[in-house]
């Protein structure tokens, strides 16, 4: 029984005594472990500070477009146009309106080729290449003492008409721009607008002189009244005599009083500076061609 006793002693002893034993080592390799985390802390923390200040932030340091054509178009003079912003520009245009003879012929004959001017302040708005021009200008339409007749009239009506007519144009352009560089464009579009008709238009009635036409009344001369000289050419149909004037349209007469203005234009925009911005205009329609000029200010 002793013996029994005493192996199960023994036996619990030496279990017990290999239990602390594998215990002990792992005790101390936590142990290790901690100390070597603490002292290896420092160390990755400097790591990665190092890794930061190696790998600065690619977004906040990059250099961005848009906010590069922000810079250049803020700084100075520079004649860039931001995307989506409006711009405002105040200035004068020139109107050379070239009213081909062909064009009075289309309803008459004889006439010839006249050049009206047209000048006036503008006002623009501008936004993604798009721009609005609304201007109120003057334009003088004279003529120079010259035979015209209505196209299915006789011979024997023709007339030396004289013209100081006048409009005050109120138009619109709307222009598109195909930008080449930020200053020059070229621009394309149409304007429609009317124009508001005053001044005197003189009608007397013709006869041939000694080389007149009568198919398209060069050589024609003012008749000095009713049969003088010629009753066939100085009847009194009409009696356009002693500086007759044609009345408007109001009066029952053929002047009219509001004429419309439409047309479709091209040209060349050249913007040197964000204050200032030049145009050449070139164009066709209701009253015929034009060469155009215009300068404004950039407010």
């Amino acid at each position: 029984m002793r013996n029994l006793v005493s192996w199960l002693v023994f036996g619990t002893v030496s279990v017990w005594s290999c239990v602390a034993w594998a215990a002990e080592p792992k005790a101390d390799a936590e142990a290790d472990a901690a100390t070597a985390n603490e002292a290896g802390a420092p160390a990755a923390d400097a790591d990665a500070d190092a890794d930061a200040d190696a790998k600065p932030n690619d977004g906040a340091t990059a250099p961005d477009k848009d906010s590069a054509l922000v810079a250049d178009a803020e700084a100075g003079g520079s004649p860039v146009e931001l995307p989506n912003k409006t711009y405002l520009f105040v200035g004068a245009r020139y109107r050379a309106i070239i009213l081909p003879k062909f064009m009075m012929n289309l309803f008459g004959s004889g006439g010839k080729t006249l050049v009206v001017h047209g000048v006036g302040p503008e006002f623009s708005i501008r936004k993604n290449a798009f721009e609005y021009n609304l201007s109120i200008w003057y334009a003088g339409y004279g003529m120079d003492p010259t035979a015209f007749k209505a196209k299915d009239d006789p011979a024997t009506s023709w007339e030396i008409v004289e013209s100081r007519v006048k409009s005050i144009f109120i138009t619109a352009d709307f222009l598109w721009s195909q930008d080449f560089t930020p200053e020059f464009a070229l621009n394309y579009g149409l304007a429609g607008g009317f124009g508001i008709i005053f001044g005197d238009l003189y009608r007397t009635q013709a006869y041939p002189g000694i080389s007149g036409n009568p198919n398209t009344g060069e050589g024609f001369v003012k008749c000095a009244g009713p049969g003088s000289p010629d009753f066939n050419y100085c009847g009194t149909d009409n009696n356009h005599y002693n500086g007759y004037t044609e009345p408007s349209w109001s009066g029952g007469g053929s002047k009219p009083i509001i004429f419309p203005w439409l047309a479709l234009q091209t040209g060349v925009r050249y913007k040197p500076h964000r204050n200032f911005a030049a145009r050449f205009d070139a164009g066709f329609g209701t009253s015929g061609f034009f060469l155009g000029l215009g300068a404004d200010y950039g407010l």
